[in-house]
């Protein structure tokens, strides 16, 4: 495995894992942060190695004191608090002074899961029972009208014109009605925008029960249709990762005035809402990289100038190969940055980092190279996703990998699909063969659900014992 560090076109940092005799794809589309050099996974070959970083970089926060604690080869962090002197103030814990804060109910859970409100599905699974999906993430088309820097779709061979074809689309969502799918997010390879069956599969969706949303990067929404996605769909979440039309430019690799068009049209959206009092949630999202550190104060602000509901901060996911080259302890040099874009927060406005996945610089050597605190992937079954042509596949990194290919919407029934015998070979053939620390990309989509699930499969002793 090769390790290359350089500095991209932007002057920033990128370092990529891609192995010097990995083959490449030979047409890649538009460029990623590094460069155009994307893995070709149709030929892949297995490859090792390992990485190490020095786990005592990390930002020490105002007001703090730290200290290294090394035992059994393992070093820890103890950070003191200045305030807690020897004198006995009125900061100093055990002094019963009143409680310092107020815990407020966390309006959105940006940063974890929820897979405990669903303990019926966790039943059937644990009795070894077929069950349909909790929640799906799927593409509705192969290809896109931007070409954002931080692209993860473009790593799982995009293809332009590729999307999935309405009356199969259709199908799908009634399959979803009898399975008892919860929820659906078109979030997935390509713009969903791009496939005109998006809105009447939202009605369709709604209709019969299943809660729909969209990450959208919003150029080409139909307002026409502004009222039944605002009435029908749960949340809708804009990609901005920018906060002027001139980061606008840089990140998304799209026309400066082409911000001013989005910006307007998220306003328009916002007005629409709250006239017709739409229960929609209306948010932006942030994939955190260098070329955007300058924009997160700015886009905070944005966010409540517009009034829509949230603004959050990602981290930004990579491959296996690392092709978008993310070096995750880059994060901690603009903490403070973070940290003050929450200040904007107000009654009606959430601005939230994701601060697990933000913090993996601070994490053990182990978990920032990929390793995770978790063994097996259990969570496929409960958070499908689909490519944006209608193939199934048990997560996202899968894509175009022939051995976890489940099926086709246009070939098959989704219904039959999840009561057949392939799509459960596949889910087990992912828990038996799949290693997690290797063959997965670091922030995957099911890493919090697999952190709950490996700890109902592998309880401690003495349980009762709360």
């Amino acid at each position: 495995m090769s390790d290359s560090i350089l500095k991209n076109r932007f002057g920033e940092g990128a370092a990529t894992a891609i192995p010097s005799d990995a083959p490449l794809a030979e047409k890649p589309g538009h460029k990623l942060r590094t460069s155009n050099n994307i893995v070709d996974r149709k030929t892949l070959a297995e490859v090792g190695g390992d990485q190490q970083v020095d786990s005592k970089e990390l930002q020490v926060l105002s007001g703090q004191d730290i200290q290294f604690v090394e035992e059994a080869g393992q070093v820890g962090i103890i950070r003191l608090d200045r305030s807690w002197n020897k004198d006995g103030n009125a900061n100093c814990p055990n002094m019963f002074t009143g409680p310092t804060v107020r815990t407020e109910r966390e309006r959105f859970r940006f940063d974890g899961h929820k897979l405990m409100y669903h303990l019926d599905r966790i039943a059937l699974w644990e009795k070894g029972e077929k069950f349909a999906p909790v929640h799906i993430d799927m593409g509705l088309t192969k290809f896109c009208n931007t070409a954002c820097l931080y692209c993860y779709a473009v790593v799982q061979n995009m293809t332009q014109g590729v999307m999935i074809q309405r009356d199969a689309l259709l199908r799908y969502i009634e399959d979803c009605g009898k399975l008892g799918v919860r929820s659906i997010g078109f979030i997935g390879d390509g713009e969903p925008t791009l496939n005109p069956a998006l809105y009447d599969a939202t009605v369709l969706a709604r209709k019969l029960g299943i809660d729909t949303a969209m990450a959208t990067n919003g150029l080409l929404f139909d307002m026409d249709r502004a009222h039944d996605m605002l009435r029908d769909m749960t949340w809708i979440r804009f990609n901005l990762s920018a906060g002027d039309s001139e980061g606008f430019q840089r990140v998304h690799q799209s026309k400066g005035k082409n911000f001013d068009l989005l910006v307007e049209k998220i306003k328009t959206l916002v007005e629409i809402k709250k006239k017709h009092n739409y229960s929609c949630t209306l948010g932006l999202q942030m994939v955190l990289i260098p070329e955007c550190y300058d924009q997160v104060l700015k886009e905070a602000e944005l966010g409540a100038r517009l009034g829509v509901d949230y603004f959050v901060i990602k981290h930004c996911s990579d491959s296996e190969y690392k092709e978008i080259g993310i070096d995750y302890k880059d994060y901690l040099r603009i903490e403070d940055v973070l940290k003050e874009a929450e200040k904007f927060s107000t009654d009606n406005y959430v601005v939230q980092v994701k601060w697990d996945k933000i913090k993996a610089g601070t994490e053990s050597p182990l978990y920032k190279d990929g390793f995770r605190k978790y063994d097996v992937c259990y969570g496929t079954p409960f958070v499908l996703q689909m490519s944006g042509n209608g193939k199934v596949y048990p997560c996202g990194p899968f894509f175009n990998k022939e051995r976890f290919y489940i099926g086709d919407i246009h070939e098959q029934s989704f219904f039959d699909m999840v009561m057949g015998d392939r799509y459960w070979s596949v889910h087990r053939d992912v828990t038996m063969s799949v290693d997690v620390h290797k063959d997965c990309a670091i922030g995957c989509r099911q890493d919090y659900v697999n952190k709950f699930l490996w700890d109902l499969k592998n309880p401690p002793e003495h349980i009762n014992f709360v």
